[in-house]
């Protein structure tokens, strides 16, 4: 047995880790948290573990690990826990050169054997649960608004960092900053969300509203002014994620157009440093 831990897939690898997706989401009817291009993604905070049998793909996992802090990692295997376990002891190892304290595994609740696996490691601990929404355009309903709605700039960094983060030490990332979009009111920054944008869709992430202007409803027209600029280019999917018990979040959402598309749980593995 064999693993590789890539920055990039070549045409082959690529070719390897479709053909075993399409094969795990057929045999247990179950979707994994992966953008329509993951196996052209190419990232510093990106990784590909490619984990082969006989030479043959076994298993793979996406990593992730933006947040410093932490390891997100989607697995795609075949019925061997043998293999899982080798996975399981790959990301750890691999998680804890990166200096990461915990490793969030992501699963679909269909997918009852790798959630099996999941809740029988006595080191790993469910967190939450969290919804994919997708927008219906034919459900949606625009509002016309005076907020003004542009791409954040350089001098905003800081104030934005503020307003998601609640500290401006260090200020947003450069590449977070150009998916950045800013709501003003007047000349008040109000809110702030960040797209993330493939070949198929338009992700909404890291939507914040001032505290001092939440409660009115302007939260709701910022969201719908966004909607309104990315229906207004190329056609693509367009979602958004939020947690299982925030029902307020989620009955809004769907009455601007959303329906829940996906379900994902986290299950937590929190690593002692040696």
């Amino acid at each position: 047995m064999k693993s590789f831990i890539k920055k990039q897939l070549n045409p082959s690898d690529r070719s390897l880790v479709i053909n075993l997706k399409n094969e795990v989401e057929r045999q247990r009817t179950c979707q994994f948290k992966l953008a329509p291009d993951f196996v052209s993604q190419e990232d510093k905070f990106i990784r590909h573990l490619l984990y082969f049998s006989n030479d043959s793909l076994s298993a793979y996992a996406f990593l992730s690990f933006y947040d410093e802090t932490e390891l997100e990692a989607t697995i795609i295997s075949q019925n061997d826990p043998h293999v899982l376990h080798e996975l399981f002891e790959t990301i750890s190892q691999f998680t804890q050169k990166k200096n990461c304290s915990r490793i969030l595994f992501i699963t679909d609740p269909k997918d009852e054997y790798l959630n099996s696996s999941l809740k029988q490691n006595a080191q790993l601990k469910k967190q939450f649960t969290e919804y994919r929404l997708v927008l219906q355009p034919a459900k949606f309903k625009p509002i016309n608004t005076s907020f003004i709605l542009r791409k954040a700039t350089i001098n905003e960094a800081i104030a934005i960092a503020r307003l998601q983060f609640g500290t401006e030490d260090p200020p947003l990332l450069s590449e977070d900053l150009e998916k950045t979009f800013v709501f003003y009111l007047k000349d008040q920054l109000i809110a702030c969300v960040r797209i993330e944008e493939d070949q198929n869709s338009y992700g909404i992430y890291g939507f914040v509203v001032d505290p001092a202007f939440r409660g009115q409803g302007l939260g709701k027209i910022c969201l719908n002014n966004i909607i309104q600029l990315l229906l207004d280019k190329q056609e693509k999917e367009i979602y958004l994620e939020v947690d299982s018990t925030n029902e307020v979040a989620y009955h809004l959402y769907v009455k601007m157009g959303f329906e829940k598309k996906s379900t994902f749980d986290y299950y937590e593995q929190v690593l002692i440093s040696k």
